[in-house]
């Protein structure tokens, strides 16, 4: 195979034709699938360790950025990288792997309402990395506990390797150039506070505001009173729906990729979350905010 050959090889191996899916399920579907599904659980470790469902494993979101965000990184770091994803490399594919994660399995991610969409940022990592089928636990490890399902402390399980290939999803994903060049076609949803999208900065953040013509739909209105999350007609109220293409944010990527992967789950269409976010955008002063 010529060179040129080659290199066509790896590109087109590098995307999905596959689009993916993501699903919402409840306690007693999570319970029948649970021995053969991949069950990730998004929430800190404190919590984890303090319990978990039985043979599920820890994921904390900060590990898959191109820079992890932290204290030390707040001082000598770059937060225009913090929410970024790494670079899908080979060894990204190892690392994936080592999770026990395949493309075909089914893999549900467990979170918790009081957190910050921590599980949706995860779910939608998979499915633009190549995963098929995703799902969140409704109500996440609340509800597991409340329905009085087994819970085991401690580390988790350490799986099996899986044989996962990076299968790259653009569709699911908007990048700082086209986000800027396309900012009056896109239907723009702000999944952070009011206090944030009226101008509050959070650490790291350079500037604060709102992307021009964005749309707040805030992370915790996500969720019911029962810490499950919203049902489709109450996710389409607050965020309206029309023929442009929908691009959700917020400040690191994170409630905005729970935003985007419940759009699709709760009303069929894929939206693309900024994975740079406020933390990105705020950090070229040449790009709009405006603060109100």
């Amino acid at each position: 195979m010529s060179a040129c050959l080659l290199a066509l090889a790896l590109v087109l191996s590098a995307e999905s034709p596959d689009p993916g899916r993501v699903l919402v399920i409840g306690v007693a579907e999570l319970e029948r699938e649970r021995p053969a599904a991949l069950v990730l659980d998004a929430r800190d470790a404190a919590a984890f360790a303090a319990g978990h469902v039985p043979g599920s494993r820890e994921i904390d979101w900060k590990e898959w950025t191109a820079e992890k965000p932290g204290a030390f990184e707040l001082f000598f770091g770059n937060p225009a990288l913090w929410g970024k994803l790494p670079a899908a490399d080979a060894g990204l594919e190892v690392r994936l792997r080592g999770l026990g994660l395949s493309n075909g399995q089914r893999v549900v991610v467990i979170g918790d309402p009081g957190g910050w969409g921590e599980e949706g940022r995860i779910a939608w990592n998979l499915l633009y990395w190549g995963a098929q089928q995703v799902a969140l636990l409704d109500g996440g490890f609340p509800a597991w506990r409340a329905a009085r399902r087994p819970v085991e402390a401690g580390p988790g399980a350490a799986p099996a390797p899986g044989d996962f290939e990076v299968r790259l999803r653009e569709e699911r994903r908007i990048r700082i150039g086209e986000l800027r060049s396309r900012l009056g076609s896109l239907r723009l949803l702000d999944a952070r506070t009011r206090e944030e999208f009226s101008g509050k900065k959070l650490p790291g953040q350079e500037r604060g505001g709102h992307l021009p013509g964005a749309i707040l739909v805030a992370a915790r209105s996500l969720y019911g009173a029962d810490g499950r999350y919203v049902d489709a007609a109450a996710l389409r109220s607050a965020a309206p729906d029309d023929a442009r293409e929908i691009v959700t944010y917020c400040t690191g990527g994170v409630r905005s990729a729970l935003l985007a992967v419940l759009i699709e789950a709760r009303l069929g269409r894929v939206a693309r979350n900024y994975d740079g976010s406020l933390w990105e955008w705020s950090a070229d002063p040449s790009l709009p905010l405006l603060a109100r």
